[in-house]
């Protein structure tokens, strides 16, 4: 009987060694691929920005994200000048303000479970900006294609079979 057992054991160990949570992962794949493009450890509370250039207006819009609890969250807006396309309401608990010559909206606190973006072809000049990084987005997938930003639990499988990035 024990030694029917004895394999027991080291299947338990090792499912549970593959499978435990190492954190949480953001990453950038392709919608079209599935391929992953970028990736790197998160903590909830990490910020990354989407920065563009406004096809109307011509000038900077950042969108800054916030990592939350198994999601992401729009925390702000923050753009040069009210436009075509530009928010210039805001909903209750948001704030808006002029700083520096821009207009930032805050406490946006809206949560999604990815961000899907074409990357720009002619204007937009799309940049992804984390942890002092800035990366154009068309260095990781060529303009006109649809990119993904999600977060995940990251495990030692999937690291194993390359499905993140670090």
């Amino acid at each position: 009987m024990y030694k029917h057992l004895l394999w027991l054991f080291p299947s338990v160990l090792l499912t549970l060694v593959l499978f435990w949570n190492l954190g949480v992962v953001l990453t950038i794949t392709s919608n079209d691929t599935r391929d992953i493009l970028w990736s790197h450890s998160v903590s909830e509370g990490d910020q990354f920005i989407i920065r563009y250039t406004h096809s109307v207006a011509r000038t900077e819009v950042d969108e800054v994200i916030r990592v939350g609890d198994g999601e992401l969250i729009i925390d702000s807006t923050i753009y040069e000048s009210f436009g075509a396309g530009l928010p210039s309401t805001i909903e209750p608990g948001q704030s808006i303000r002029r700083e520096d010559g821009k207009v930032i909206i805050d406490n946006i606190n809206r949560p999604i479970r990815r961000i899907d973006l074409y990357i720009g072809q002619v204007v937009a000049n799309h940049t992804f900006l984390f942890q002092g990084d800035t990366i154009p987005l068309h260095t990781l997938s060529k303009p006109g294609t649809s990119i993904r930003f999600s977060i995940s639990k990251e495990n030692l499988l999937k690291r194993l079979m390359g499905r993140t990035i670090h």
